[in-house]
C-alpha cells in the first residue's frame, strides 16, 4: 500500500486557472470551411506531436487525407461556466465553480489529424483521430492563460469584432492581433489586421449567386434539418466524425510545455494533451451560399509563421498582400458546448540537467473505442 501523502493544488483567490470541465450554453457559431494543404499539416505534426526517435515514442501523426479540410470556427459565447462535479474546500478562498461566467469571442482553425501506432498491435489499438488547432484567439485575457497553461493551445488574446455585414441576416468577422510589419530588427509590435470575414444573408435569400451546388440543398427538406439539428443529441453514440464538416464530438490534441528559465530554448516538461469538445442541442442550423463569401487572410510581418500552418503561400517572404480563400461550405447554428474529459496522452522523457532522472515517460495511447475491449480480453486487473 502506498502511503505517501498527496501533495494538495495550492489555489490562489488570483489565479485564473481553471481546469475543465467547463459548460458553454447558448452559443453561436459560424463556421467556413475550405481545401487543405496536407504537406503544411504534415510539417506541423513533425514539428510538434512527432518529437524525439519514431521507434522510442510508439506513434506518428498524420493529416487525415480521407477529410482534406481545414475548418475555421467564430464563436460568442453568452456564458462560460466552470462544472465540477466536486465541491471544493478550499478554506476563505472561493473554488472554482463559485467563481460566476465571463463571456467571450473566440477564433480557431481547426484541423483533422490521425496518429497511427507504429507496430502492428499498436496500429490496431492506438490509431485514433483527433484534432489540431494552430491558430486559435481570444477576447477574454482569463481564457488566454487558462487555454494555454492548462491544456496547452497556443491561445493569443486578440481584438475580434463579429456583427452583420451588409445585409440582415449575414456575418461579418474580424480579428486584429499584436504582431510585426517586417522583420527589420528593433521594429515596435502593434496591432495588426489578421482576418477579415463577409457573407450575404443565410439561404434562403435572393442576394447573391444562385446556390445550385451549395451544401444548403442539403436542407431543402424538412427532414433533412431535424437530422442534422438531431445530430446534437446523438453525439453520445460516435466520438469524433459527424456527418456535417463541424465534428459534434472534437477531441482536440495539443502539445503542452514549460520552458526553462536559465536555458530558454529547451523545454523541461513536454507532454500530448487531449480534450473532448462536444456539442449538444444544436438548433437553427443554417447555410450560407458559400459562393458570396470572402475570407481574407493579410500575409504580413510576423502572421506568415501562422498562415504557412494551413494555407499555400506564395514566396518565402510576406507578401503585404490579403490571401482571399474560397469556401467549400459557410453555415451557423446555436449549440450548447461541453469541455471535458481533459487527459496527458503521452509525456515526452525531457533532460531536466546533471544529476537528475529524465522526466520520465508516461503513455495512454490506446484509443478510447478499444479501451473496453482491451480490458476484457487483457490481463486482468490487480
Amino acid at each position: 500500500m502506498n502511503t505517501r501523502p498527496k501533495i494538495p493544488y495550492v489555489q490562489s483567490a488570483a489565479s485564473q486557472d481553471v481546469p475543465p470541465p467547463y459548460h458553454f450554453p447558448g452559443v453561436t457559431v459560424n463556421a467556413f470551411v475550405w481545401d487543405a494543404e496536407m504537406a503544411p499539416i504534415q510539417a506541423y505534426c513533425d514539428r510538434f506531436f512527432n518529437l524525439g526517435p519514431e521507434e522510442e515514442r510508439g506513434f506518428v501523426y498524420k493529416p487525415a487525407a480521407f477529410w482534406p479540410y481545414v475548418t475555421m470556427l467564430f464563436i460568442n459565447y453568452p456564458e462560460m461556466v466552470s462544472s465540477p462535479r466536486y465541491r471544493e474546500n478550499t478554506g476563505p478562498e472561493l473554488g472554482y465553480n463559485y467563481r460566476g461566467v465571463v463571456s467571450q469571442t473566440e477564433v480557431f482553425v481547426v484541423m483533422p489529424v490521425v496518429r497511427y501506432g507504429t507496430t502492428p498491435g499498436k496500429l490496431l489499438l492506438d490509431t485514433t483521430l483527433e484534432w489540431v488547432l494552430p491558430f486559435i484567439v481570444v477576447g477574454e485575457p482569463m481564457s488566454a492563460v487558462c487555454g494555454r497553461e492548462m491544456l496547452g493551445l497556443e491561445k493569443l488574446l486578440a481584438q475580434i469584432d463579429t456583427g452583420e455585414s451588409r445585409f440582415p441576416g449575414s456575418f461579418c468577422g474580424r480579428v486584429s492581433l499584436p504582431g510585426w510589419r517586417s522583420d527589420t530588427p528593433n521594429v515596435m509590435q502593434e496591432m495588426l489586421r489578421f482576418i477579415d470575414v463577409n457573407t450575404d444573408p443565410v439561404l434562403p435569400t435572393f442576394w447573391g449567386r444562385p446556390p445550385a451546388t451549395s451544401p444548403a440543398t442539403l436542407l431543402q427538406s424538412r427532414q433533412a434539418r431535424w437530422m442534422i439539428e438531431g445530430l446534437g443529441t446523438a453525439g453520445d453514440f460516435y466520438d469524433s466524425v459527424s456527418m456535417l464538416p463541424n465534428p459534434m464530438n472534437m477531441r482536440t490534441i495539443s502539445l503542452k510545455q514549460f520552458r526553462d528559465a536559465a536555458q530558454p530554448d529547451r523545454a523541461i516538461y513536454q507532454a500530448l494533451v487531449s480534450c473532448r469538445s462536444r456539442y449538444s442541442d444544436i438548433e437553427n442550423f443554417q447555410f450560407y451560399n458559400e459562393r458570396d463569401v470572402t475570407i481574407d487572410f493579410h500575409d504580413q510581418g510576423s502572421f506568415r509563421e501562422i498562415l504557412k500552418v494551413f494555407l499555400k503561400l506564395e514566396g518565402a517572404t510576406p507578401s503585404g498582400k490579403r490571401i482571399q480563400v474560397k469556401p467549400r461550405a459557410a453555415y451557423r447554428f446555436n449549440a450548447t458546448i461541453d469541455f471535458d474529459e481533459m487527459e496527458v496522452v503521452h509525456t515526452f522523457p525531457v533532460e531536466r540537467g546533471p544529476g537528475l532522472p529524465p522526466w520520465p515517460v508516461n503513455s495512454h495511447l490506446t484509443a478510447r473505442w478499444a479501451r473496453p475491449w482491451l480490458g476484457f480480453f487483457g490481463q486482468p486487473h490487480r
